[in-house]
């Protein structure tokens, strides 16, 4: 037995090994009995009594029944027992074979854990919850036979002392559960998600994941890219399963469900998506009713599916009338912007100035605080344009925490002579920070995902400005009535509203772009007296960079910033209303104003001077065009854009490529520029929105001014 023991021993740890136990529909009693009745007459003679034997062993017993029907997988899928012994001894190997086979026929019914509470509870010895391993069954006890017993038997003598050898295991601390749950609770969960997982092989085909990706990367599903990487993730699973025999089938989805986070995937969102497509709803309607699903106030914004017939008759477009160069982008640079592309007055002779160039600044690299500034001379944008920079020798810009949104770059063809795509007369673009066409402002991220921002009181968060930070954020308020708006309630335009009038319009779960939520209250007369608190809740307790929030009461604006990662809740501020009106506000988080923590962005950091190495205003209004908004450009030294961005933006494109707006939405992001060392980036502002700029300048006078746009 001790020899048996010990191959028992190793095999056990080959299967422990592989970091998942499995049970057999095979029992640990039938395990005991076929292991029992496989012995031949002469390997287990009698014992003792007539109706024992040497091989029935109550302790060996106790172990098999519990035990005996542990297996494993191997890397071809099949079936490994602790009796699958390479040399047993002669006595044992018929049993081992018998029982072996048994098991393996059986297949898999649940995992094998063992709790910590049930180990405590049985008499093999005492463990604690940092044991390496775990002692199931006893390996030995001893017995002093007494003169009646040898009087009985015959075979033993009076105050012998027999030392008898038994079936055990060292089990190691994975296997060993120490929440508290039952075994029963812990293997119904890894039962259920093997199930799950195993239908959504069966039933979906793989045409339908990978049509459901394209969906996505298509924009025709709404937060379609929160829920991409499980389709990414799914993929690999099904071209692998259906490469797999059909009588592993079983096997392989017991291996891989185990511990994964989405085996559960066709019972999700998206796997109801792709099980209805599989079903054969038709294509529209299955995308509709996603939409409607996640945002019920917002899903005819998502861009309807593409068929392959649309893409090719872009393509054709693009070809025939040759455009496809055109598409081919870059970030441009200083020697691309030629002097009639850019509008500069030199007010010495009142004619164009050819390019606002100041090579021979030398950037003041002294850090200050912004309340230095208060009280400096404040300009106009166009009064700078016309009479104060013509005189300038050198400018250098004030970068602040708040200019983030600001960030932009400039973007051109890679073949000069292509022809223009856009409404204006040149091939160049640009691309602000978050790749947006304008200034990334909350309010503006709000409203372009279907928020509301004219209500009378408003609150919002933004973050995941650069798709690095794909956490769970959720904006809650708790109004006097005592009622807390979020996302489990009062969600959706249509919904009857909380007490207090607040409803919640946006809500985004993990997005892997610029993430938004919305609270707003649009009835001022439902407005109770009282307090109304602001406040994020990091649903996913994650990691992340921090995020931004605004709150808006009839129309004057706070806006916040937390650099780091948010609590579990945390305070943006407490509005105290009466009749109406704000009394006081409490600010719990950072006013966004506030540079008291200078950052880097841009490879640049703020509170700080930088050179300017070009003035212009955005391509849309360089030589006689002007089409839409006017974006004034101060290109910064040294100023890089880190990530990819988009190399144009489908509302800029002429109508002609308009006409394909489905398959050029797709193109916009198919065809992003990667960092480049040579780029033309810097602050960017709208001549629509209020902002402001302090600048350094250098020239017929030397001062310092506030630029108010």
């Amino acid at each position: 037995m001790e020899q048996f023991q010990k191959q028992i021993q190793e095999q056990f740890n080959e299967m422990c090994k592989t970091g998942k136990l499995f049970r057999s529909t095979l029992t640990g009693q039938q395990v005991w009995d076929l292991y029992l009745s496989a012995f031949p007459a002469e390997y287990n003679p009698i014992f003792r009594d007539p109706e024992s034997s040497e091989m029935n062993c109550n302790l060996c017993k106790n172990f098999v029944r519990r035990y005996g029907n542990i297996v494993a997988l191997n890397e071809e899928m099949n079936l490994v027992t602790m009796f699958d012994i390479a040399f047993p001894k002669e006595d044992y190997k018929r049993s081992c074979s018998v029982v072996s086979r048994a098991i393996i026929a059986g297949g898999i019914q649940d995992v094998f854990f063992e709790t910590h509470d049930m180990l405590n509870s049985l008499n093999y010895g005492k463990c604690n919850k940092n044991d390496a391993t775990y002692r199931l069954g006893i390996d030995k006890n001893v017995k002093r036979y007494t003169r009646e017993e040898a009087e009985k038997f015959g075979v033993v003598k009076p105050n012998e002392v027999v030392t008898f050898h038994h079936m055990f295991l060292d089990l190691p601390t994975a296997f060993v559960d120490k929440s508290g749950k039952s075994v029963e609770a812990l293997q119904g969960n890894f039962r259920d998600a093997k199930n799950v997982f195993k239908r959504a092989m069966d039933e979906i085909p793989l045409d339908i994941l990978l049509l459901v990706k394209d969906l996505i990367n298509q924009g025709s599903l709404l937060d379609g890219q929160t829920h991409l990487y499980k389709i990414e993730q799914v993929i690999p699973f099904k071209v692998e399963y259906d490469k797999v025999p059909s009588d592993k089938r079983d096997n392989y989805a017991w291996n891989v469900s185990y511990g994964l986070p989405f085996a559960k995937f066709k019972n999700e969102l998206i796997g109801v998506l792709c099980s209805e497509l599989a079903e054969g709803v038709e294509l529209n309607k299955a995308c509709e009713a996603w939409n409607k699903r996640v945002d019920p106030a917002n899903y005819m914004k998502a861009t309807a599916p593409i068929t392959k017939k649309q893409i090719a008759d872009a393509k054709q477009f693009v070809v025939d009338n040759g455009y496809e160069a055109s598409f081919t982008r870059r970030y441009a640079m200083l020697h691309d912007i030629k002097a009639d592309e850019i509008l500069h007055v030199n007010a010495g002779k009142g004619t164009i100035k050819e390019v606002s160039i100041f090579d021979d600044i030398i950037a003041t690299k002294t850090t200050s605080k912004l309340n230095k500034f208060e009280g400096v001379e404040e300009v106009g944008i166009e009064k700078f344009m016309k009479d104060i920079l013509p005189g300038c020798t050198s400018v250098e810009a004030y970068l602040l925490n708040s200019h983030r949104r600001n960030m932009v770059s400039l973007t051109t063809a890679l073949d000069k002579q292509s022809k223009p795509i856009f409404k204006w007369s040149n091939n160049y673009s640009w691309t602000y920070n978050g790749n947006l066409a304008g200034v990334s402002f909350i309010k503006e991220a709000v409203k372009s995902v279907g928020g509301v921002t004219d209500a009378y009181m408003r609150g919002s968060i933004t973050w995941n400005e650069d798709g690095r930070d794909v956490v769970d954020l959720d904006i809650h308020c708790v109004e006097s009535a005592g009622t807390e708006i979020y996302f489990g309630n009062c969600k959706g335009v249509n919904c009857a509203g909380s007490p207090c009038g607040g409803r919640l319009d946006i809500d985004m779960i993990r997005p892997t772009k610029l993430g938004v939520e919305n609270i707003f209250y649009n009835d001022r007369s439902k407005l109770r007296d009282g307090r109304y608190r602001f406040f994020i809740h990091n649903y996913d307790r994650g990691d992340h960079k921090g995020c931004k929030a605004e709150i808006e009461f009839d129309g004057n604006t706070y806006t916040y910033h937390k650099n780091g990662k948010i609590q579990d809740k945390e305070d943006i501020a407490t509005l105290h209303i009466k009749d109406g009106q704000l009394v006081k506000i409490d600010h719990h988080m950072m006013l966004h104003d506030s540079n008291a923590q200078p950052m880097e962005f841009y490879g640049l950091n703020t509170n700080e001077f930088h050179k300017v190495n070009l003035v212009c205003l955005s391509p849309n209004y360089w030589a006689e065009n002007n089409v839409g908004n006017k974006h004034y450009f101060f290109m910064l030294e040294d100023c890089k854009c880190p990530s990819d961005i988009r190399s144009f933006h489908v509302e800029n494109l002429i109508p002609e490529l308009l006409d394909h707006r489905k398959v050029m939405e797709v193109l916009g992001f198919s065809t992003m520029i990667k960092p480049s060392d040579d780029q033309l980036s810097g602050i960017g502002f709208n001549a629509t929105v209020r902002d402001e700029l302090i600048v350094k300048l250098t020239g017929t006078h030397n001062r310092i001014i506030k630029i108010k746009f």
